[in-house]
């Protein structure tokens, strides 16, 4: 028969099956849900896997809804197939959600699935798109003003999801349900038109077939080939551009401008959206508009900018770099620490450790590579250091310059992102700052021909659990 053959075919191009694999299959008591249980229990030994029923009542319908659940349940009893169910309010989720019916209710199914699956450790959710819905999205996408992406329409494979009927017409569901006689439920939302879908579906699509372009699903199934195989190209290049200018971490991902300014406008969008899908694991709700709002913030802030998008995620501009974080970018809170000298001190707020030892001069020159250790001459130094992050009106007289110099002019003049300042430790000695750490001592407290003993001081990373 050519559907079955249509179903074979469509699972082995697409990989969506293999030998031993448990699959829920996503029933609804309509046709092409029946339809698909009916050729996976079919095939069930030649594809070498079990196979499952998960029915959602989503309580639209009162009557008719229970009468669905129960007609899935006696096909299953039928036919010898686990069947498992549930009951959501989902009239009730769209008040308080303020989201469309359709999206609702296909946000709870797709948790019930998923609920069911982690249940019984399924491998693959079946569900029972076919050809018109494919091409019926696609449209969708296009009057929504979707972007290249859209234009894939529904994919035959999404993560473990899985669409046998993908490529088969509804007409030949219907056909092949009537030659095995086998029956279906009827749902009597699927004929108004009070659904943009259903509207589509019922209204348009037969309108513009009829008087403008009779092979519309052909055209529709060409432009999503098409796109997909641009999608693949691009998805590449935003791959390679990633690994030159991006890269993720915990809570953040950081993009360097100069690179990213470089790169194709096209290339650009699908970055910054691949930054948030990393972040939030999804791009919905996250537009166009919000989309080209990051893109020009990126190129055109100013450093120390900030931006709020959509999905709790905060965005800053730093003089070389821009931050993405999920949550708030606040500062390093106010910290204040003494440092006995010799001795060590951890500073929680910031997740470093600073080490303080003497040692005596020796002859030979001091020649320091390391930021992250300071030389000071001990006799000028007071007992007990002061550990702090910056406070305003903070002065010292830098190394090597020709007098003192506010630290926030300081910090401007070494392009210190803003948000990193409240981080640096900033070492006092009878408040005077000796040492702004990792960065520049103070010329009055450098080790000198006359020093006789050396002061030390080490900052070290720790894990503080952040």
């Amino acid at each position: 028969m050519e559907l079955q053959k249509r179903f074979l075919n469509t699972i082995n191009t697409y990989n969506m099956i293999k030998s031993g694999d448990k699959v829920i299959v996503g029933v609804s008591g309509g046709p092409d849900s029946v339809c698909l249980l009916h050729l996976l229990i079919t095939f069930k030994k030649q594809l070498g896997i079990d196979v499952y029923v998960a029915h959602l009542d989503h309580m639209f319908r009162a009557l008719e809804s229970k009468e669905d659940t129960d007609f899935v349940k006696d096909l299953c009893k039928r036919w010898d197939v686990p069947f498992f169910s549930d009951r959501v309010n989902v009239p009730k989720f769209v008040k308080e959600s303020g989201m469309s019916p359709e999206d609702a209710a296909r946000r709870i199914r797709y948790r019930f699935f998923s609920r069911v699956r982690e249940k019984i450790g399924a491998d693959k959710i079946a569900t029972g798109h076919n050809q018109n819905d494919h091409e019926e999205t696609i449209l969708m996408n296009i009057f929504r003003g979707t972007g290249l992406d859209g234009l894939q329409g529904i994919e035959p494979v999404r993560d473990y999801y899985i669409r046998p009927l993908i490529e088969v017409p509804r007409d030949a569901i219907e056909e092949y349900l009537k030659k095995e006689g086998i029956p279906t439920r009827i749902d009597s939302t699927n004929l108004t038109t009070e659904y943009f879908r259903n509207s589509l579906r019922l209204e348009l699509i037969p309108l513009i077939s009829q008087k403008y372009c009779p092979h519309l699903g052909e055209s529709l199934r060409r432009l999503s080939q098409i796109s997909r195989r641009e999608i693949s190209f691009l998805k590449e290049e935003t791959k390679k551009a990633w690994a030159k200018s991006a890269k993720s971490e915990a809570f953040k991902v950081t993009i360097d401008v100069k690179k990213f300014s470089q790169l194709h406008e096209a290339v650009k969008y699908r970055l910054v959206r691949a930054a948030v899908e990393k972040l939030v694991g999804n791009v919905k709700d996250f537009e166009a508009i919000h989309t080209q709002l990051l893109v020009d913030f990126i190129e055109k802030a100013s450093a120390g900018s900030r931006i709020d998008l959509p999905k709790k995620l905060q965005g800053v501009k730093e003089y070389d770099c821009f931050i993405l974080t999920k949550g708030n970018l606040g500062e390093t809170p106010d910290y204040c620490y003494t440092l006995k000298v010799p001795g060590e001190i951890t500073i929680e707020e910031t997740g470093i450790s600073v080490k303080a030892y003497i040692q005596p001069r020796s002859e030979q020159d001091i020649v320091n590579t390391d930021p992250a250790t300071a030389y000071f001459d001990y006799n000028k130094i007071g007992s007990d250091l002061v550990i702090r992050n910056r406070r305003s009106g903070d002065r010292f007289k830098p190394l090597g310059g020709t007098g003192f110099k506010k630290l926030k002019d300081f910090f401007i003049d070494e392009k210190v992102p803003r948000r990193k300042r409240n981080e640096i430790p900033v070492i006092e000695s009878d408040g005077q700052i000796i040492w702004v750490g990792g960065m520049r001592i103070d010329d009055r407290y450098k080790v000198t021909k006359e020093t006789k003993e050396v002061l030390i001081l080490e900052i070290m990373k720790f894990d503080n659990g952040k």
